[in-house]
């Protein structure tokens, strides 16, 4: 087999990358409630993170497409090397009551941005007739993040909370290091569906017209993700609630994680036997399922058990969701679409479930808070099944 360098290349950027991003992002209550900020302030950090991401990548996707020199590799040079100044900075530990707050939360939007750069760089690869395997790549990245998060369980319990600053400094500048490394095909470069999202909105002014099942499977992406990202935030108080510490978080993310692999390399055969409305509507069920044990959960093998429902909630909801906007979208709409997917998802999901979550966390307490979770759940089961039912209608009728 001939050695692929800008496969060994990339799949190294997805390894080291999801290590960062498991500190920056499954880290950071632990890491802000150290330094005294409460729930609520967590939450507040996480949701303006995820706007400013949402925000920040169909901008850098026009500054690619404007000027010749740039390119999305680049790009990520150019975060990650703001990433390892902030990063040092917070290794200081500087002073200011709001300083650390806002430092992680421009280090979250930094994160929250670059994965789908990452899926960028491999679209444009091949389609410059060269050999990328962006799945075995993110494959990868998962199973580096399961590792690494039971890692930095234990890692928290040892060492002082600031050097997990110089540690994610340490994996972005090897991340971008990688970058750099990696020669960009020469070749034609794939569109990005985030790339001037103002002015398709314009053109589809009419889409959710067009597409009457659209409304409510965004409707339902954002609550079931609001759910799922709360509950992902807050997690080691979930954990502190039964009993468990940082170590158990770890293993709680690792298990999660894990459990991502097999469906999404499974996806394809799957979604050849079964409608994909099918497997969204029971990508819901499992989204409820996993907050109702979650909230249920009075010791950490419950707990533990949840994490194990990943599989058919977050590790089938992300495949599916995409193969659903490409099949049932027409193929001039479906940029729009999957730009869509991911502002309703990790986008505003996220940002407007950790608001509410560190707030009720902070007013009422953590079981609250898991009430609210299962019932943004509950209504975004029933908003994917209308979508899977109008977009039936609309099929045979």
């Amino acid at each position: 087999m001939k050695f692929n360098r800008s496969q060994l290349l990339y799949s190294l950027m997805h390894m080291l990358f999801w290590c960062g991003y498991a500190i920056v992002w499954s880290y950071t209550a632990v890491y802000l409630e150290y330094y005294g900020y409460s729930s609520a302030v967590v939450g507040l950090v996480t949701g303006v993170g995820a706007v400013i991401s949402v925000l920040m990548q169909p901008i850098l996707a026009w500054m690619v497409k404007k000027w010749k020199g740039l390119s999305t590799a680049k790009n990520i040079v150019f975060l990650k090397l703001a990433a390892v100044i902030l990063s040092f900075v917070m290794w200081t530990e500087p002073s200011g009551k709001w300083t650390v707050a806002i430092l992680v939360m421009i280090l979250a939007a930094i994160e929250a941005a670059i994965p789908s750069m990452l899926s960028t760089i491999a679209m444009e690869y091949v389609n410059a007739g060269h050999k990328l395997n962006y799945g075995a790549a993110r494959g990868e990245g998962s199973i580096a993040f399961a590792l690494f998060s039971v890692l930095l369980g234990y890692l928290v319990k040892q060492m002082p909370m600031r050097w997990l600053a110089f540690l994610y400094a340490v994996l972005s500048l090897l991340v971008l290091g990688l970058c750099l490394l990696f020669q960009e095909p020469a070749g034609r470069r794939q569109e990005n569906p985030l790339e001037d999202v103002e002015e398709m909105l314009q053109e589809r002014a009419g889409l959710l017209e067009k597409y009457p099942f659209l409304l409510y499977f965004l409707l339902g992406t954002v609550l079931l993700f609001m759910g799922h990202n709360t509950i992902n935030v807050f997690l080691v108080n979930i954990i502190e609630r039964a009993g468990g510490s940082s170590e158990n978080l770890g293993l709680a993310l690792a298990i999660a994680a894990a459990m991502e692999l097999p469906i999404m390399a499974y996806f394809n055969r799957l979604a050849g036997r079964i409608d994909v409305r099918k497997l969204l509507v029971f990508s819901g069920v499992c989204f409820l399922l996993k907050s109702m044990l979650t909230w249920l959960s009075g010791n950490l093998a419950m707990i533990y058990l949840a994490q194990v429902i990943q599989i058919g909630a977050f590790g089938l909801f992300t495949p599916a969701s995409v193969h659903f906007i490409n099949v049932y979208m027409k193929r001039e709409d479906s940029g729009i679409g999957q730009a869509l997917l991911g502002a309703f998802s990790l986008g505003l999901g996220g940002a407007v479930g950790n608001v509410i979550g560190g707030f009720v966390i902070e007013s009422f307490g953590v079981t609250e808070m898991l009430v609210v979770t299962v019932f943004l759940s509950a209504i975004g089961l029933f908003f994917i099944a209308v979508s899977a039912k109008k977009c039936r209608e609309e099929v045979t009728g």
